[in-house]
């Protein structure tokens, strides 16, 4: 695929925002999207009022690369300013799927627990969600953690189907 030319990361990340979103909504959640520097979704439940920035990240079939992914200083430091703006809780949201597990992976971080409870390196806090590292991560209090597996896509489009 010519990633160039692809809207593909785009959709990527609209489809991680619609599977936040669709978490929150089942946790209780009135959920908006905005458009705006820093932030992708806005919720509130009962008196908590959050601003969330989503990233999103798929694993091809085969894919060597490590199974984690960093906070950015940037984007944390962005989200934190929105958030004051309209007086909300940052929190960040990151969708991992990974087609060799078939399974997508969702954890759910206040901004504040990233800075105390996960690993600070050179450009921002790492989380880990390898195979070895995966309950350890679920583990820590500071992770909502939602998951989808078994996940079947066929090979094909309508092959079987002589189209």
């Amino acid at each position: 695929m010519d990633h160039k030319n692809s809207r593909a990361p785009k959709q990527l990340g609209d489809f991680g925002e619609g599977l936040v979103m669709y978490t929150l909504i089942r946790k209780g959640y009135e959920v908006a999207c905005v458009d705006h520097v820093g932030a992708d979704l806005i919720a509130h439940k009962d008196q908590y009022r959050i601003a969330v920035s989503v990233k999103t990240r798929m694993y091809r079939e085969g894919s060597c690369e490590s199974q984690g992914f960093v906070f950015e200083f940037d984007q944390l430091k962005k989200l934190e300013y929105f958030a004051k703006r309209f007086d909300l809780k940052p929190v960040m949201a990151h969708a991992a799927c990974i087609a060799d597990n078939q399974i997508i992976h969702l954890f759910i971080l206040r901004v504040t627990d990233i800075y105390s409870e996960l690993k600070k390196i050179k450009r921002g806090y790492s989380i880990n969600y390898s195979r070895k590292r995966l309950k350890d991560t679920i583990k820590l209090p500071c992770v909502d953690y939602s998951c989808w597996s078994d996940e079947r896509i066929t090979k094909g489009l309508f092959e079987h189907n002589g189209a």
